[in-house]
């Protein structure tokens, strides 16, 4: 085995473990990243607006750091160093793991796409230390006193799998990582994936380390030089570079001397200084990302918020324009057009049962029938109340169905809006219209009673009751110019009033009905749990953790 170049760890009594001593024994520190992680937690970006997959990734992926590398880190001072060995699919990550501890501790995986759980290899006396860690809730613990102390070794899933569970789990294993050993061959150095989750892991701060395995000995110095130049490149050229030639069909671990300069930089690696200053510049390096990522986050939930507060604007004002319309159609009279009117006709025509409200007896005859005639007159009158307050009725649901039309093709001009219409079915806004409508009516018919309790009647010769006089209130707020025009000639100026006063009622309450269409929308945008505050607090978490940097 040969290393080009091979970074060693630091030396004992390093700035970088007086660092880590320093930064794990504050235990504001502590207090500052568990706030964070519940801001983090709470986080909510339910909205589908553009970019939002790549701000829920970075999210998930803070919130992963957070709770299973840097707490577990800066609570347990003394547990082991994680180091993640992983690399693409074939790379022989097993077998370099089960080689440096010298016997067959993980399964090597034949065929490919393996789907076994990971395995975290320590040695017994550091199996306690790792028992709350959160890294054993995803890998089963092997112990074997062949791994060096103050170390955890840990092979991981394939980086590109074609398993999602496997790819998500190894990149969550990353994140775990205070080093990464990054295995690739010969012929899978040059994969994207890889390249795309080192420089990913580098940004977050973590320690590096390359092993080029299975490499032709015929083309060693070709693809050593080739790798090593990609890795100087990308910014990687000072981390540790082992190589470990190809020895042909093989079972089982390598011999010691193919893997004794890599297992032997493990060993110091190990040691209590080095982890620490391993885990120390890993602690330390993560701050820059980290803070990024907060404000990343804090970013995407203002942009979360606005697009709330615009999109909340957009549905409720889809409904204007029809609530309007029906208040107008309502005040000008246009409900009592059609059957209303017809019915009017009908009814006050001469000899018609409504006749008396129209004219007073021109005569003692004409008085007797209008008296005979009061049963069939107090049906009459209410039955063209209900035919009125039907067509009413009618007018505000027509105008509330093209509200919520107007919502729906409001809310589909954007992912946001279309995800949230769609839980919102055309179902639920019928029984809420409907419901909406009978306590319109019912409430109006309340105030209808209560108004005309107070009006005198002085046209008991018409043969109107209580309840008579009441539809034909009714009636007249409605629209209906007949009836209109009845109340004036028996009930005055006070009467007029009352209709005046009714029909803006309707009118305005109308308005309200319509508008309120947009109210289940608003509802289940509401319950999306949205907090205008959530961004301000995590860039108040951004801020104190500049003051650790």
């Amino acid at each position: 085995m040969s290393s080009t170049p091979a970074t060693s760890p630091p030396e004992p009594g390093t700035d970088s473990d007086d660092a880590y001593e320093d930064l794990a024994g504050r235990v504001p520190m502590v207090e500052v990243i568990e706030h964070l992680l519940t801001n983090v937690d709470a986080a909510s970006l339910p909205l589908e607006v553009p970019g939002i997959g790549e701000y829920r990734a970075r999210r998930d992926r803070l919130a992963t750091q957070i709770r299973h590398h840097l707490l577990p880190r800066l609570k347990q001072v003394a547990a082991p160093v994680i180091v993640v060995v992983g690399g693409s699919t074939g790379a022989g990550k097993s077998t370099i793991v089960n080689s440096v501890v010298g016997e067959e501790i993980t399964e090597a995986g034949v065929l490919r796409p393996t789907t076994r759980q990971p395995v975290l290899v320590v040695h017994p006396k550091d199996a306690e230390l790792m028992d709350e860690h959160p890294v054993t809730q995803v890998a089963g613990v092997s112990t074997t006193e062949n791994i060096p102390r103050g170390m955890a070794l840990l092979d991981a899933p394939d980086l590109d799998s074609v398993h999602a569970g496997n790819r998500g789990l190894a990149d969550q294993l990353v994140e775990l990582a205070d080093l990464w050993v990054f295995v690739t061959t010969g012929s899978r150095y040059g994969d994207a994936v890889p390249w795309t989750r080192l420089r990913a892991a580098s940004e977050r701060g973590v320690s590096l380390a390359v092993v080029l395995n299975r490499v032709d000995p015929d083309a060693l110095s070709t693809v050593r030089r080739d790798l090593f130049e990609r890795l100087d490149g990308q910014g990687f050229g000072s981390v540790p570079f082992f190589v470990v030639p190809d020895v042909g069909p093989h079972e089982g671990v390598l011999s010691e001397d193919r893997i004794r300069e890599f297992t032997q930089w493990l060993t110091v690696l190990g040691a209590r200084s080095q982890s620490r200053s391993v885990i120390a510049r890993t602690v330390r390096g993560a701050w820059p990302a980290l803070r990024q990522d907060v404000q990343q986050v804090a970013l995407a939930l203002e942009e979360q918020w606005r697009a709330r507060v615009s999109l909340r604007n957009q549905l409720t004002g889809a409904a204007t324009g029809s609530a309007d319309q029906v208040r107008e159609d309502l005040t000008t009279g246009a409900a009592a057009t059609g059957a209303p009117t017809t019915a009017w006709l009908s009814g006050a025509s001469t000899g018609g049962p409504l006749a008396p409200l129209v004219a007073p007896a021109a005569n003692l005859f004409e008085s007797w029938r209008f008296r005979r005639a009061a049963p069939a007159r107090a049906e009459a009158i209410r039955s063209l109340r209900e035919v009125a307050v039907q067509a009413a009725r009618t007018l505000i649901d027509e105008a509330a169905e093209r509200a919520e039309r107007a919502i729906r093709t409001t809310a589909e001009q954007s992912d946001a809006g279309r995800h949230l219409a769609a839980s919102v079915t055309a179902e639920e806004c019928r029984q809420a219209r409907a419901e909406r409508l009978t306590v319109l009516f019912a409430e109006w018919d309340d105030v209808v009673a209560e108004l005309c309790e107070t009006l005198p009647f002085s046209g008991e010769d018409a043969g109107l009751d209580g309840g008579g006089k009441a539809a034909l209130v009714e009636a007249a707020a409605v629209g209906l110019d007949g009836a209109a025009r009845a109340v004036t000639r028996l009930l005055g100026e006070r009467g007029d009033a009352v209709v005046g006063r009714l029909s803006s009622d309707l009118g305005s309450w109308a308005h309200m009905a319509v508008t309120a269409e947009s109210e289940p929308f608003v509802a289940t945008l509401d319950a999306l749990g949205m907090d205008e505050d959530s961004a301000r607090s995590l860039r108040l978490r951004a801020s104190e953790l500049k003051g650790y940097m």
